[in-house]
């Protein structure tokens, strides 16, 4: 059976948009989709959504679509449509058994939605190209020799680093480096170093060097992050205990000169990087490397590192086009875990005892509690409140969540609108083990109150689950980051 080509097959439907046949594209590329891994189907809509940008734009208006085609074309805008929002995060076993092809194509969809025209040309051509993909952590994280999760802040290597390129042949190739992390590390911030400690972070275990920036003049350096978006990096090098400097990657003058609100910090002081933090949207500086982190600390005050027996690999990669001198770094956060969107099949009548609005439903004061939040924050969260909080009480009953104290918003940065990610809050800032749920507002905003309803009905027919267990209290390489 011929290699199923992501990218070839994504522009026989992007050739049927442009030449006006939107049915038959509709119809072409469900059958495209059709037994192929949620991989492989996510970045088809990736390619034709980023491709047929204009030719989609315009069957989105009033009236653009026949009426004698709304019942398939309109199932693939709006899936298209959600194709540009951050991108799920496949777990390493489902991309082990793609071609080179492939899954370059997996990762390259991910580049064309969520980086810029730079990265673009550059993956175009034969310039590797670096690909971050970021499950968001709070920075006093962190595991033992033994794998146990912790509060001592030296960090979890969960995220994923991925170069892919063309080779001179035409060949397309991707290394994933699964060892990775894309975001700083308690053990290095000034509210685990106060006189009393800044709540949260009283059993780090904190390293001599502090790193950050006071940006709200409170007297305590704030740790800071890369926000998404694309970063030109050039070489540098960054020391190494015991062993010569090494090669590293740091941003280029001409990414710092056009890195407004490229940084978050971490004003607060609560671990985690969101709207409470005051001042806490800055600009880039050069201090944001790619390096190499130990094996069980992620040695990160801000850099994206690559755990001890990876780093090599990625190094002999990353370098592998003669004459590069300059690499695009795009980092993406990934979608929450949620399935907001997802159609309910073989839906059951919806029972009206099953309606958490009413009072006698054992979700109600859950419901009302969400409620609440979301009228306290005003503007289209109130506005909304109804739709909005039936799909967050389902989110919330899949985290386990059975108190929500509080409703949060992601930053506004140079590539991301504020209010794109809520985040569900049970616990308080003072609170290690508080448990946060992050919801895209996107999907929020695409759920019908019946589609709402009828997955709080199927979750409720489900056996109950039990949610991962919160983290309790329970030679490295020098940092950057700052």
């Amino acid at each position: 059976m011929p290699e199923f080509d992501i990218s070839a097959s994504a522009n026989q439907v992007v050739t049927l948009l442009q030449h006006g046949h939107a049915r038959e594209a509709a119809a072409h590329l469900e059958t495209l989709r059709q037994g192929q891994p949620p991989a492989i189907r996510e970045a088809l809509d990736r390619f034709v959504a980023t491709r047929a940008q204009a030719q989609l734009a315009a069957l989105r208006q009033p009236g653009a679509v026949l009426v004698a085609d709304a019942a398939s074309v309109q199932p693939m805008l709006d899936r298209l449509a959600r194709a540009e929002l951050p991108p799920r995060f496949p777990k390493s076993r489902e991309t082990e058994d793609l071609t080179q092809a492939q899954l370059h194509d997996v990762y390259a969809s991910i580049v064309a939605t969520r980086g810029n025209d730079v990265a673009h040309t550059a993956l175009a051509g034969q310039d590797r190209v670096i690909l971050g993909l970021r499950r968001e952590n709070r920075t006093t994280q962190g595991g033992s020799r033994e794998g146990a999760a912790n509060f001592h802040g030296k960090g979890v290597y969960d995220d994923r680093i991925v170069v892919l390129w063309t080779d001179a042949n035409g060949e397309r190739h991707a290394r994933e480096f699964h060892k990775a992390t894309t975001e700083p590390t308690a053990q290095y911030d000034g509210h685990a170093k106060t006189p009393v400690r800044s709540p949260g972070f009283e059993d780090v275990v904190t390293r001599p060097k502090t790193e950050g920036s006071d940006v709200n003049g409170d007297g305590v350096r704030d740790l800071g992050r890369l926000a998404d978006g694309t970063t030109e990096m050039l070489a540098t090098t960054h020391p190494r205990n015991h062993f010569p400097d090494e090669f590293a990657l740091r941003p280029s003058t001409t990414a710092i000169a056009a890195g407004a609100n490229r940084v978050e910090r971490d004003s607060n002081g609560d671990g985690w990087f969101d709207s409470r933090d005051v001042q806490g949207v800055q600009n880039l500086n050069n201090t944001f490397k790619i390096h190499r982190g130990s094996k069980y600390n992620t040695d990160s005050a801000g850099c994206q590192t690559i755990g001890n027996n990876e780093y090599d690999s990625f190094v002999e990669t990353v370098r592998g086009t003669p004459g590069q001198t300059r690499w695009q770094y795009v980092l993406t956060s990934v979608a929450p875990g949620q399935t907001l969107a997802r159609d309910v099949e073989n839906r059951i009548p919806l029972h009206p005892a099953n309606d958490p609005r009413l009072p006698q439903h054992p979700d109600h004061a859950l419901l009302r509690q969400i409620d609440a939040r979301l009228q306290a924050m005003g503007g289209l969260h109130a506005e909304r409140a109804e739709a909005y909080g039936l799909g967050l009480l389902h989110e919330a009953k899949a985290a386990n969540v059975t108190r929500v104290d509080q409703i949060v918003v992601s930053n506004a940065t140079a590539t991301r609108a504020a209010g794109e990610t809520l985040f569900l809050v049970q616990g308080q800032t003072s609170d290690p083990a508080a448990l946060r749920v992050a919801v895209s507002a996107a999907e929020l905003a695409g759920t019908s109150i019946d589609t709402s309803l009828q997955r709080l009905q199927e979750q409720a027919m489900q056996p109950p689950t039990t949610a991962p267990e919160p983290p309790r209290q329970l030679h490295a390489p020098h940092l950057g980051g700052r």
